[in-house]
């Protein structure tokens, strides 16, 4: 009798997040280049020596070799190697809530694949980049990079905001009255004051010049922004990510800030 091999397929992968399995496994919710978000099961890797340790640790680029069973939920995770450990290259606290933020976004708000498309290839490519230069020493704006990872999020799901001209009647931002401008994410991003008006006044938020700036900074350069210089100051900082925070949370099923950012808040309080 012939026995016939299960399929199996080998990809890079990024290791999104894991939970513990019976007594020694691992179950990890993987977004490889290939074969998009693959959920596997990695048996005994939680024994000190077992070879697939090192695969199921958030954050890791992996070559990862699995079972490809299409009747199977949960795929084995059979052997592969470390590409990238992120981690292990000593993140600061501020880079290593950023990684798991990221990290949490991707697995919750992940844009449906369409048949056919190359939508999680481009994701996984981003994915790849944001951890390249994340962890790179001369990484100095992490606020700004992660920004930008969010704003990617949203282009993936077709959904970047507006930030160029008014969303409504598209008079560009030079053009508007001084100081009317705001962020609305019901209406896809910045209104101008004629606009905001129609809407009873108060469309969005007031947004700042110098936040104009760095939106648009993030709507033309995505993740291959300039990251040598300083993040801005903590009032700019709370100010763009507050913009794209409700733009997100408006938008995206599923949506919440990340838990991983309480970590810099924990980090503040201990500083202050």
């Amino acid at each position: 009798m012939t026995l016939m091999s299960r399929p199996a397929a080998h990809s890079p992968a990024l290791v999104l997040r894991t939970w513990a399995c019976g007594e020694t496994s691992v179950i990890a919710s993987l977004l490889t280049r290939d074969h998009g978000f693959v959920k596997v099961i990695a048996k005994a890797a939680r024994r000190p020596k077992s070879t697939l340790r090192s695969l199921v640790e958030p954050g890791r680029i992996v070559d990862a070799e699995f079972s490809l069973d299409p009747g199977r939920e949960l795929q084995y995770l059979r052997g592969g190697s470390v590409e990238l450990d992120p981690m292990g290259v000593g993140l600061s606290l501020e880079q290593s809530a950023y990684l798991l933020g990221a990290l949490e976004l991707v697995d919750r708000c992940r844009p449906a694949a369409a048949p056919g498309d190359d939508g999680e290839e481009e994701l996984f490519g981003i994915c790849l980049e944001f951890l390249r230069v994340l962890s790179s020493p001369s990484c100095r704006r992490t606020a700004l990079l992660f920004f930008a990872f969010e704003w990617e999020l949203l282009a993936r799901h077709g959904l970047s905001p507006e930030v160029m001209a008014c969303a409504s009647c598209g008079i560009g931002r030079g053009e508007a009255t001084a100081g009317t401008l705001r962020f609305d994410p019901a209406e896809g991003g910045l209104v101008c004051g004629s606009c905001g008006a129609q809407h009873g006044g108060g469309a969005g938020r007031p947004v700042s010049p110098e936040a104009l700036d760095l939106l648009a900074e993030l709507a033309t350069k995505g993740i291959t922004l300039d990251v040598a210089d300083e993040d801005p100051a903590r009032p700019l900082r709370r100010e763009v990510g507050g913009a794209i925070h409700r733009f997100l949370g408006y938008h995206l099923p599923g949506y919440r800030l990340p838990t991983a950012l309480d970590l810099l808040r924990a980090g503040k309080e201990q500083r202050g």
